[in-house]
């Protein structure tokens, strides 16, 4: 019994009923196929077979058919009554019988077979799971359009992960010139982009796994790379850019203001729907998926520019809607089923009813306290699909924000099942930098992920302990809670509201002389904040990972860490230069220097492991501009005291 009771599954079943007795796989048994017209499950039996082999040592031959000769280990048993993406698993005296009615239910079943097979070996506990998911769409969005764009082995991994957590739908989201389009190469000729080829081989590695690798390529918004290129200009809403609203930004942050760069489509040029479509053209065609998002968030300038006298005469919200619904039909030309991001419509209830009922609205937030409840029920008044999108809370973070994360994703689980919500998607950005290591993530992918399968089951999913069995391979079973502990960090901070934010993070992006985030954490704060982080460090030591990338996720956390270790010494000295303590000396600044030097080092090292070598340039300027901003510092401090 003391088997049964040690099981741990993650995302745990809607019904798990353990019973009496233990099967121990036979030594020469088979994995049994019912009949030779089902072969089409033969992607879930491969897999059984797999990791039969690398758990167990087990080398076991697939049969079709059952025979006298044939001893069953495992058997599919095709059952058309069962729900929506449902399966059923019996362990008994005469072995394990898969129930499903699709290859897809059969695949789900294995990824649940693989937990417990790894956790109990060659003894099953004789036991019952009847399960389905909550939400029909499962999903993560990556964001490889802020400089990070992962190689094509990367994005694999990810998918491979995806697929024991039971996640069915990969978004890459882009904007910019992360992909290689083939009518402009002119945008992305000095990047490293996604090509065509990737995406035709990513989404066939995707489809034998289930998942649905659905293009996202923003369309009105956020469309700075293009606008700011002499031949887009004109189709910008503000060419010259413009100053972001005082509510939309941190003070602290930016006490000038903040500009922005022409990033919003003005949406009467009859040029920007030509654009859009051969953009579209480039990107669609290397995808399998039925479903297309087109971004349109955070349309800023929209009726500030040249479209202000149309927003004046018939309202911001009308102006918005006609041009959404302008990419509905390029969209729907196409043959794909619409997504797009709902921050913007949602400002204008009375306009959500005249949406395209074939439409998907997609409902993001990123705060624990986001209003998921309340946005979400609007979508379902109107009888508009929509999918719930909480994020992983890893960006601007350097090394995760946990709790924020925990209740972000939780709330979305909660009241997408609640309002009827299609989809789950789980979010991974990479705002200013993309600073944070791939594994900073993982928590997020993980207890998303169980809670879009079964949310009521999840709530309190064991994050940490699949962390360290499933990905990690950690035998001293200590690095889920350490990530966890490492992305809290930021409760030690001043305790202001910074919305997608770490203070930490925000130090290292503003200017040496702007004292604003500084100002705000007290030097004993900086202490405390400083002895919790050396005590995750100092836990790095007893760590034992088993998992293939084991030295590679050793050094990014190692690499996170000296972030947070580099921003406290930082807001020390900007303490001293505002004059709250003694002014620092030239060899503090000397040591700040080389300490940055050596972050800078390790973090070029690592991201070429992992990403494309484009985009890196642009990670790490902000980096560079704060070492220029020392070095001024220790020329103007060595020239006052000679020293």
């Amino acid at each position: 019994m003391s088997k049964i009771c040690a099981l741990q599954l993650l995302p745990y079943p809607q019904t798990l009923t353990v019973l009496e007795g233990l099967f121990r796989i036979p030594l020469n048994s088979s994995i049994i196929i019912p009949a030779a017209e089902n072969r089409d499950i033969l992607p879930a039996a491969c897999k059984l077979q797999q990791i039969i082999s690398r758990a167990l040592q087990l080398s076991l031959p697939l049969s079709i058919g059952f025979r006298s000769s044939a001893l069953p280990a495992a058997s599919f048993h095709y059952s058309p009554l069962l729900p929506a993406q449902g399966y059923e698993i019996t362990a008994g005296a005469d072995g394990i019988v898969i129930s499903y009615s699709t290859p897809e239910r059969a695949y789900y079943a294995v990824a649940t077979l693989k937990q417990i097979l790894e956790q109990c070996g060659r003894e099953l506990p004789y036991l019952y799971i009847r399960d389905q998911p909550d939400f029909a769409a499962r999903g993560l969005m990556l964001d490889i359009s802020r400089n990070k764009i992962p190689k094509l082995e990367t994005l694999m991994q990810i998918v491979d992960l995806m697929a024991d957590l039971k996640l069915n739908q990969l978004q890459l989201y882009i904007e910019g010139s992360p992909f290689a389009y083939e009518s402009f190469p002119q945008v992305w000729e000095l990047e490293t982009p996604v090509t065509g080829d990737e995406i035709l081989r990513l989404d066939a590695y995707c489809r034998e796994r289930y998942i649905e690798l659905v293009p996202n390529q923003n369309s009105f918004g956020h469309m700075e790379n293009w606008l700011t290129r002499p031949e887009f200009n004109h189709l910008a809403e503000i060419p010259g850019g413009f100053k972001l609203p005082e509510s939309m930004y941190d003070h602290d942050l930016y006490p000038d203001g903040l500009f922005m760069q022409p990033g919003t489509f003005r949406t009467e040029h009859p040029e920007v729907l030509e654009l859009l479509g051969k953009m579209y053209d480039d990107l669609l065609p290397y995808f399998t998926s039925a479903q297309f998002n087109v971004g349109c968030d955070e349309t800023y300038e929209l009726g500030l520019g040249r479209s202000k006298a149309l927003a004046d005469t018939g309202g911001k919200g009308p102006l918005y809607l006609s041009f959404l619904l302008e990419i509905h039909k390029l969209v729907t030309a196409r043959g794909k089923k619409m997504q797009f991001w709902g921050d913007i419509i949602i400002q204008y209830p009375e306009l959500i009813p005249l949406l395209p009922k074939d439409i998907i609205a997609m409902e993001w937030g990123y705060s624990a306290g986001h209003p998921f409840e309340a946005d979400t029920l609007k979508f379902r008044e109107a009888q508009i699909p929509f999918y719930v999108c909480p994020g992983t809370s890893s960006w601007n973070s350097l090394t995760g924000r946990t709790d924020n994360m925990l209740a972000n994703l939780r709330s979305a689980a909660v009241h997408g099942k609640a309002n009827g919500a299609i989809g789950y998607l789980i979010t991974d950005w990479g705002d200013f930098g993309h600073w944070q290591h791939l594994p900073v993530s993982y928590a997020g992918y993980v207890f998303g992920a169980a809670l879009a399968w079964s949310v009521d089951n999840n709530l309190e999913a064991d994050t940490a302990g699949y962390l360290n069995s499933f990905i990690f391979r950690d035998r001293s079973a200590g690095i889920g809670q350490l990530l966890l502990d490492l992305g809290n960090y930021y409760k030690l901070e001043s305790g202001a509201l910074r919305p997608n934010d770490t203070e930490m993070s925000m130090l290292l992006r503003s200017r040496l002389d702007n004292m604003g985030i500084a100002g705000k954490l007290s030097p004993e704060q900086l202490d405390q904040l400083e002895e919790y982080i050396l005590g995750i460090e100092d836990r790095l030591e007893v760590l034992s990972l088993g998992c293939a990338d084991a030295e590679l996720v050793m050094l990014e956390l190692r690499n996170g860490i000296h972030f947070v270790k580099h921003a406290v010494q930082l807001a020390r000295i900007k303490l001293q230069l505002a004059g709250a303590t003694e002014p620092p000396g030239p060899a503090v600044i000397r040591r700040q220097i080389h300490d940055l030097e050596l972050l800078l080092h390790g973090y070029r090292g690592l991201w070429t492991r992992r990403n494309r070598p484009g985009g890196l340039p642009q990670s790490i300027s902000r980096l560079l501009r704060l070492k220029e901003e020392y070095e001024a510092l220790l020329l103007s401090l060595t020239e006052h005291t000679g020293n």
